[in-house]
């Protein structure tokens, strides 16, 4: 090699020595300044979130007030209660003797008895009080359209589970004697069931998706999720079967989520930064990346279901304004409210065909 050839070779090299090190430094920089935005986005979150009360009391009104439990994040304590005033608002959880957020009810079920039973998470659970949950909603609204039917929804939401709980605890379920089973949740079941199994098989991408530089320039891989997404559509799958299999009618939902085209500038913050707990197995940082997982979920759960010819609820359709969401998913007690508004007819519509209804309406038809 000619001396001319080995100094062009060198500068080469020096050069690239040189980009390198500013593009790690740049990237270094870039990630410190993103990691001290996260940080003020925290103290901003906080103070956004005490300016609500239902932001700022979320643990009292999605029941996961750690004195209620036996199990956490499995099994309430019989016959716990919590109460919480603050802002103005009073918090009230009970657990019944079934260890369950719902009334008492009578085992084995009277006759002629049309019981309902609600199975999902923390969106099912919660509420201000009991009555005020969406399952003690549309038990209302159900007597409401049909004065004098002996009509009862139970609510077995527990905070935190996911679809393999409730396939797993469904004997539980079924001895309660269920004339008809609607169940709301996903969030869980991605977060704390796929994820870790969506990390473990993917330890590159978890290390690389935990640089917030990194999961803003390359978006997260929801094609590689797909598997685990028709997972947890395969579970839903199963405990419809075993519905089927008793006779006992089943409703599945999408999931519904605060509109991303609707967000104002606090409530953007808000989400990306909620959306950081969701995350804690596989890294999310924004809430448009969990805003288009859960549009791919809800995607797959619609062709699910009508490949599957499972009744079902399309929640997410009817449901994304921000003002009704204290964070990613769950809702205000207005947006609880709506959700049972939501429900209301396609369960009532599973309630009127079920023998116990049928039965009722003939004989009041006969005592005219």
């Amino acid at each position: 090699m000619t001396p001319a050839a080995r100094r062009c070779l060198v500068r080469a090299a020096a050069g690239a020595w040189l980009l390198a090190a500013v593009t790690l430094i740049a990237a270094l920089a870039g990630e410190l300044w993103l990691r001290l935005e996260l940080r003020s986005d925290a103290k901003a979150d906080e103070r956004f979130r005490q300016a609500n009360v239902f932001f700022a009391s979320s643990t009292e009104l999605n029941a996961g007030d750690y004195t209620l439990w036996a199990k956490p994040w499995f099994k309430y304590r019989a016959g716990a209660r919590a109460e919480v005033t603050a802002g103005g608002e009073r918090f009230v959880i009970q657990i019944n003797s079934q260890g369950f957020r719902t009334h008492e009810f009578a085992l084995p079920k009277p006759a002629g008895l049309v019981r309902v039973v609600c199975i999902g998470g923390s969106t099912t659970v919660a509420g201000r009080t009991n009555e005020e949950t969406y399952p003690a909603l549309l038990e209302a609204k159900l007597r409401a359209r049909h004065p004098g039917l002996p009509v009862e929804v139970l609510n077995l939401g527990v905070s935190g589970v996911s679809h393999e709980h409730w396939l797993t605890r469904l004997d539980r379920v079924f001895a309660f004697e269920p004339d008809v089973v609607v169940h709301y949740e996903a969030v869980n079941d991605i977060a704390w069931r796929q994820f870790p199994r969506f990390a473990e098989a993917h330890p590159v991408w978890r290390v690389a998706y935990s640089s917030l530089l990194f999961s803003r320039l390359v978006p997260f891989p929801l094609d590689a999720l797909e598997p685990y997404l028709a997972d947890s559509l395969d579970t839903l799958g199963k405990i419809r079967a075993a519905c089927c299999e008793r006779g006992i009618d089943y409703l599945a939902a999408s999931f519904a989520a605060p509109d991303p085209k609707r967000l104002s500038p606090e409530m953007k913050r808000h989400l990306d930064y909620n959306v950081e707990f969701w995350g804690r197995r596989f890294p999310l940082h924004s809430y448009a990346t969990y805003a288009r997982l859960i549009e791919r979920y809800n995607r797959r759960f619609g062709e699910y279901v009508l490949k599957h010819h499972i009744a079902h609820l399309l929640v997410h359709e009817q449901i994304g304004d921000p003002d009704l969401f204290i964070d990613v998913c769950h809702f205000t007690p207005n947006g609880i409210e709506r959700l049972a508004d939501v429900f209301l007819p396609a369960v009532d519509g599973l309630v009127t065909q079920t023998a116990a209804f049928r039965s009722w309406r003939t004989a009041r038809a006969e005592a005219r």
